[in-house]
């Protein structure tokens, strides 16, 4: 049983529930994981969350199905919880309840070890003094992980040491050198469960687009619907003669995910090396970004970029591009390879 929430859990009653009516469960293991500081000076206040929505619950569902594999499980459950999170407060989850004990313990490391590397959640810390910093997996989880891919069944080693499985800043994301001064942009998220009141990663861009000294005209936000999305497009382009278009989200595997389609279908010239560009700065961050389908391409001369559902992906992957938007769009209204000169 797998769930991604913001609420808070319980973890009696979590457990109380998981083993109801169920006389074969003889022993129950739990992992419960608290938000904590790994600062010395203990100046972490807040930890706020992503997930890849749909594509992180299959992770967890996969790594729930291996564990039932392996080991003779009655009952696994996962929670994790998402949003802003404080100090303290319990994040994740994980319950195994078998008949005997050893499978137990064996199946709950097993899904805490392989959640902590594979499933895609964004970490960032809040600090007291109002710096923010993106953290990402630790040695520790990383060896983990080794020892069961070593072992197949078993961890060849103790739990890792605090000390080892200490988060460690992820390396910052260089801003593209960018310059967006006199170019006219919306921004399209799309998601069917987010709304125009937390649409994080359309205000990310936004943000983004104003430091560049770019001008938003119109962001909005639409279900994943196909025939919709199209037609946006072709009003945004035609109609408002927008310089770019940002969108964000809908760019996955998953069968709502129907972004690159609509954007392909509106569109008369692909620009492939962005979209490479794209998943190669993405996979800086996490290997899930090789699932990543966006396209980037020209509506007559407006270009349309396909950014990722997350806050934290579409930011990154716009900076990788951003500085390369200008020159494509004065070579797609017949400008060359260089600006022409100017004359005092």
């Amino acid at each position: 049983m797998i769930r991604v929430q913001q609420e808070r859990f319980s973890l009696e009653e979590e457990v109380n529930r998981l083993v109801l009516d169920n006389p074969k469960i003889g022993g129950v293991v739990t992992f419960l994981g608290l938000v904590r500081d790994f600062t010395v000076s203990a100046d972490v206040t807040t930890l706020l969350l992503e997930h890849y929505p749909g594509m992180t619950e299959s992770e967890l569902a996969l790594i729930e199905q291996d564990a039932r594999t392996l080991f003779s499980v009655q009952e696994i459950l996962v929670v994790h919880r998402v949003g802003r999170l404080s100090v303290g407060e319990p994040i994740v989850l994980v319950v195994a309840a078998a008949s005997h004990r050893a499978e137990a313990f064996q199946a709950c490391r097993y899904v805490i070890d392989h959640l902590k590397h594979k499933a895609t959640f964004w970490k960032k810390e809040l600090l007291l003094s109002g710096e923010e910093r993106w953290v990402h997996s630790c040695p520790g989880c990383e060896a983990a992980m080794a020892n069961w891919n070593a072992t197949q069944h078993s961890p060849a080693s103790a739990i890792p040491h605090a000390s080892e499985c200490r988060h460690h800043p992820a390396p910052a994301a260089t801003p593209a050198t960018a310059n967006w001064q006199g170019l006219r942009l919306g921004i399209l998220t799309l998601s069917d469960s987010r709304t125009q009141a937390n649409d994080q990663s359309g205000a990310a861009l936004q943000q983004l687009a104003e430091e560049w000294h770019g001008r938003v005209e119109v962001r909005t936000l639409i279900a994943d619907n196909q025939h919709e999305i199209a037609e946006t497009l072709r009003a945004w382009s035609d109609q408002l003669q927008l310089d770019l278009i940002l969108t964000t989200g809908g760019t996955g595997p998953g069968p709502r995910d129907v972004t690159p389609e609509a954007t392909r279908a509106v569109c008369n010239r692909e620009l492939p090396g962005f979209a490479e560009q794209i998943r190669a700065a993405g996979l800086q961050q996490t290997r899930n970004a090789l699932f990543t389908r966006g396209i980037t391409a020209l509506r007559g001369t407006t270009l349309i970029v396909n950014l990722p559902g997350s806050t934290r992906g579409a930011s990154h992957s716009l900076r990788a591009i951003a500085d390369l938007v200008p020159h494509a769009l004065r070579m797609a209204r017949g400008g060359g390879h260089h600006p022409p000169a100017t004359h005092g």
